[in-house]
């Protein structure tokens, strides 16, 4: 039986490398993430976003108890018609 001599890098301690690699750019761009919100008052800025939309809630609450009744009744109505449009298609037969 012969052996093969690996000339070279194999592909196996490559993509170690490369993990390695990959990690340390993990690692550096989680560390920039904590020291941009370190630096940043989150509740400064998300906190106003929050407050108006929390405001804005029961205008649309109310928008919508407004258009339900108005909804079911176009839906009475259009059942009637169609219901008086079929019997009097019947009634041509």
């Amino acid at each position: 039986m012969q052996e093969v001599a690996v000339v070279g890098k194999r592909f196996r301690d490559s993509l170690m490398g490369a993990r390695v690699k990959l990690m340390t750019v993990a690692v550096a761009g989680i560390g920039l993430v904590a020291s941009a919100s370190a630096a940043i008052d989150l509740n400064g800025t998300i906190g106003p976003i929050l407050e108006s939309i929390v405001q804005l809630i029961p205008s649309i609450v109310g928008l919508i108890v407004a258009i339900v009744p108005a909804i079911i009744v176009l839906a009475v109505v259009g059942f009637i018609v169609a219901f008086f449009d079929k019997i009097l298609g019947m009634m041509k037969l």
